[in-house]
C-alpha cells in the first residue's frame, strides 16, 4: 500500500505521519474514551500501518454493535 492509498483510506479519522528515523504512525483525530480502542497506531511500513488501522476499525464496529 502506498502512502497516498493509506491517506485516502484512513485520513478522515487519523493523522498519518512518518516516524522519526523509521516507520509510520497514525493519531486518531478525535480521541476515544471507548475501552479497547487506541488513539495511536504504528507500523514499520504503510502497509503494516494500514493493517493496524483496519484492525482498529473492526474493533470500533464491534464497540458500536455492543450498544
Amino acid at each position: 500500500m502506498t502512502l497516498s492509498e493509506l491517506t485516502i483510506r484512513f485520513a478522515h479519522d487519523w493523522v498519518i505521519s512518518e516516524g522519526v528515523g523509521a516507520g509510520w504512525y497514525a493519531i486518531r483525530r478525535e480521541g476515544t474514551a471507548r475501552r479497547g480502542l487506541s488513539d495511536v497506531r504504528c507500523g514499520a511500513t504503510p502497509a503494516e500501518l494500514a493493517r493496524h488501522l483496519e484492525d482498529e476499525r473492526n474493533l470500533e464496529i464491534g464497540c458500536f454493535d455492543l450498544r
